[in-house]
């Protein structure tokens, strides 16, 4: 899998060219907020949970929080088990690898073998990419970007309802995919991956519910009006 990404490595690095040249501390601070909101999808979670308490985003909630469990399962156990591609800031320096890395033989093996196959590449790489520390370097595999994928999955599950919700949600996740590449700790074709397997994501949500919903929703609807009934 690893030759898979080597025909993409010359456009990331180029994106990641690009972002440095436009990085700011204004900007930087931002982007460093922006994206720590993405930090293990929670705020999507608790939208999904706060729609669940209105009868008429209840749907949407289901829906929102079907989706990141099925973006959770893809993403976490499937894809990036199967991709296993290292992050930016390991791909060509094999001497950064920490030895309490969690996959320290892997991630080694992979640094050590992209610089033999690619060395032109390798030189130019660690010629312009300098990992800025704005964050934390993530040890899991890089491919495809969580973060982005839970706000785009999010997103998708409301626009499948609701435009002038799920629009400006969809704006949001194109920021979020963004500042994954701007505090550089994925590629550019990570945080396009992600965004196009999310809409997958949505849709078998939104089926799911579609099917599902229609059965429990005169539960949900007693149990609902039991637990306000009580708090009236």
């Amino acid at each position: 899998m690893t030759e898979f990404f080597d025909a993409f490595l010359n456009f990331d690095l180029s994106v990641f060219e690009w972002v440095q040249s436009i990085q700011t501390p204004i900007l930087t601070t931002i982007m460093k907020i922006v994206t720590t909101l993405g930090d293990e999808g929670i705020i999507f979670i608790l939208m999904g949970i706060v729609f669940l308490f209105t009868k008429k985003f209840r749907k949407v909630g289901f829906t929102i929080l079907a989706a990141l469990v099925v973006m959770l399962v893809c993403n976490n156990f499937v894809f990036k088990e199967l991709f296993a591609r290292i992050r930016p800031f390991y791909i060509f320096n094999p001497d950064a690898v920490p030895t309490d890395h969690v996959y320290y033989d892997a991630v080694l093996e992979k640094a050590q073998q992209s610089v033999e196959r690619l060395p032109e590449l390798a030189a130019r790489w660690r010629d312009t990419y300098v990992f800025p520390e704005f964050v934390h370097a993530p040890s899991s595999w890089s491919f495809p970007s969580g973060h982005t994928s839970s706000a785009f999955t999010a997103a998708f599950a409301v626009l499948f309802y609701n435009r002038k919700i799920g629009v400006p949600m969809t704006l949001f996740a194109a920021l979020m995919g963004f500042t994954r590449i701007y505090v550089e700790v994925h590629y550019c074709t990570d945080v396009i991956a992600a965004a196009l397997a999310s809409l997958v994501y949505a849709a078998l949500a939104v089926l799911v519910i579609k099917l599902l919903y229609p059965k429990v929703e005169p539960l949900i609807d007693k149990v609902t009006a039991k637990i306000f009934k009580k708090k009236a």
